[in-house]
């Protein structure tokens, strides 16, 4: 395919290549994306693929290769190919992959909440028991059981909404 660029936007695509060694092509295509943003259809995950796995090698630069490895060390994932597989399938697949970080959160979330159901449930026990009822102590009980109940759901927020806007622009 070819295409024809302005002179003048040929030249900026020319000085950005020999300033940042990137080739116009990916300039090119960053672009597109770009304009594109949301209209570009994302796919979903096909799990029955899985056996046609292909290898890809890939050539990159020092500093994106340094870039790369601070973000797998952020994000927990211990290798550089694992890394650029995260973001390659992220950028792909319509449903977003979750970090090792993000995944652990989610079962600290999980547990926290399972205690939070013990804690009531031991409540609920014990007025069954002695069927006598201290109005201070189950006040002071369910707040203290609604404040981690509200740090909980905070965070869970603050995870989903980092989730699901890490790679929209």
């Amino acid at each position: 395919m070819r295409i024809e660029l302005a002179p003048a936007n040929l030249e900026i695509l020319k000085k950005i290549n020999q300033e940042y060694k990137i080739p116009i092509t990916s300039l090119a295509n960053s672009c597109i994306y770009e304009k594109l943003g949301d209209k570009i259809k994302l796919l979903e995950f096909d799990l029955s693929l899985e056996s046609d796995e292909t290898e890809l090698k890939i050539r990159l630069y020092e500093n994106e290769r340094e870039y790369l490895i601070k973000a797998s060390e952020i994000i927990g994932i211990n290798s550089l190919t694992g890394i650029i597989k995260y973001f390659l399938m992220n950028s792909i697949y319509d449903k977003r992959f979750l970090n090792p970080n993000e995944l652990e959160a989610f079962i600290k979330f999980k547990s926290e909440i399972s205690i939070i159901g013990k804690n009531l449930n031991q409540i609920l026990k014990y007025l069954n028991i002695h069927k006598e009822l201290k109005t201070d102590d189950l006040i002071n009980t369910i707040q203290e059981l609604n404040i981690k109940l509200d740090d909980t759901k905070q965070e869970i927020k603050s995870i989903l909404k980092y989730t699901n806007k890490r790679f929209k622009k």
